[in-house]
């Protein structure tokens, strides 16, 4: 749905549709002005956005951004549009066609990695870590000149600014961005939004039975944390040097 859509199904929902009435970006000829009800629909879709991106789907994970390391930083500056990290590999070789999956450093734990970097092609043995740290990607150690690493991240979303901006709205999952924002004008008004609030409830548990398990053939399992070069007693300790894939 565009944003004009959207606006004219929440004034509908909200019982607030005057008639004949247009969508404009800068109407303030009724109750709840126009500007003021894009800033409603906004304030939903991102709650949409965020009640989706907490159920840990890949509903708008971005295309991986792929960068050099320059041999001298330890941190490097995040994408302009990032969000939420999802994680983070290690070219092997210096190359992009072979990557390990790089494992998060505890704060607690941030001198522990202090020897310099070590890859391998050979069971993946490696040891280094990231952390996020403000805007930027630490890595501990140093990386060496050269590597490629690769960051999966969910971007932050772009607000609806324009009348012919489209929301995401994968199974019709819209109305929750209509049923909010309309409770949200209802509350402006003072009126009784016990249905509409009941409503959402519906919708918020409708969101999390079906939007957990997008990969109906093959869902997700629990995450092995330990690493091959671990079982087989290499390089994979959670001690000293330790990595792994």
């Amino acid at each position: 749905m565009t944003l004009s859509e959207l606006m004219v199904a929440t004034r509908q929902r909200a019982d607030m549709l005057p008639t004949g009435y247009t969508p404009s970006l800068s109407s303030t000829d009724y109750f709840v002005s126009d500007p003021e009800l894009i800033s409603y629909i906004n304030q939903s879709y991102f709650e949409l956005y965020d009640l989706l991106i907490t159920l840990y789907e890949d509903y708008y994970i971005q295309a991986p951004l792929i960068f050099q390391t320059n041999g001298t930083d330890s941190q490097y500056p995040l994408p302009n549009d990032f969000y939420k990290l999802m994680g983070v590999d290690l070219g092997l070789a210096s190359t992009t066609n072979a990557w390990v999956t790089i494992k998060k450093f505890d704060f607690i734990a941030r001198n522990r990695y202090v020897y310099p970097q070590l890859t391998s092609t050979y069971l993946g043995v490696f040891n280094l870590r990231y952390r996020l740290v403000g805007n930027n990607l630490m890595f501990i150690p140093t990386p060496s000149a050269g590597q490629y690493v690769r960051m999966w991240y969910i971007p932050t979303l772009t607000t609806l600014s324009a009348l012919s901006s489209t929301v995401q709205g994968i199974s019709g999952w819209t109305e929750y961005v209509i049923c909010d924002a309309a409770i949200k004008c209802g509350q402006k008004e003072e009126t009784d939004v016990s249905v509409l609030m009941a409503q959402k409830m519906a919708l918020i548990k409708r969101i999390e039975a079906s939007g957990m398990n997008r990969d109906a053939g093959q869902p997700d399992t629990i995450s092995d944390i330990r690493s091959f070069s671990e079982r087989w007693g290499g390089y994979g300790s959670t001690e000293g040097m330790g990595g792994g894939w």
